[in-house]
């Protein structure tokens, strides 16, 4: 069986509502006009700490040219309350039940600090059956660095490991490791996807048990 690990923003959760609130919950504190989500989802993949530079960016600058107050203070906003808006995509559940019954290892790699990502898997009752957590504060690196991805599949059985994003940056990723990568069609991806190297494609999460008893050359489950 294999590890079969995921990205969590916008390949199993979509959770730009809540980064959006926290996002303009800052930028009302900073007496500016809010961002819709649509512009915050093109911020999402690259680690907090870039989410925030780019919400201050496009409103105006970096106050007195120090992101780190305003990193803070986002971090305290979302930390607060990372899971009201946040739902996973449909089928994400039954998906991963289906898996995990094939008896494949589950794990999480994201750019997410691991208070909200932790928050965010447990309140969606999401882990179990995910068993492995590599986030933005396990490492020195963040993806694509494939140490990211090397770090959650230590963490479960051995067995072939599969990449499941939603992004050019999970691709990148996947790339590096040199795994086979799965791409979530309905998530934050900026740029075609059809630019980017990949083993299979799926917008709905019930096509997924099938793609990955395919790509490993199994019968898939009835």
């Amino acid at each position: 069986m294999a590890r079969i690990v995921f990205d969590l923003d916008g390949t199993l959760v979509e959770s730009a509502p809540s980064l959006t609130a926290a996002a303009n919950a800052l930028l009302a504190e900073l007496g500016r006009a809010p961002l819709d989500m649509a512009t915050t989802r093109g911020f999402v993949g690259h680690g907090v700490k870039v989410l925030v530079e780019r919400v201050l960016d496009h409103t105006g600058g970096v106050p007195g040219g120090d992101s780190g107050p305003h990193l803070d203070r986002f971090r305290a906003i979302y930390n607060a309350d990372s899971v009201t808006g946040t739902v996973a995509f449909p089928g994400v559940a039954a998906a991963l039940t289906a898996l995990a019954a094939d008896g494949h290892g589950l794990g999480v790699c994201t750019q997410k600090p691991n208070l909200p990502s932790v928050a965010i898997l447990r309140g969606l009752g999401l882990m179990p059956p995910i068993a492995a957590l590599t986030d933005g504060d396990s490492l020195d690196v963040m993806k694509p660095d494939p140490r990211m991805l090397t770090h959650t599949a230590a963490q479960l059985p051995e067995g072939p490991m599969i990449f499941v994003g939603d992004s050019e940056v999970d691709a990148a990723t996947a790339e590096a490791a040199g795994v086979p990568f799965l791409l979530h069609t309905a998530g934050y991806c900026g740029r075609p996807h059809a630019s980017l190297r990949q083993a299979g494609a799926f917008a709905d999460f019930a096509e997924l048990p099938g793609l990955v008893a395919r790509l490993l050359g199994v019968e898939a489950p009835a």
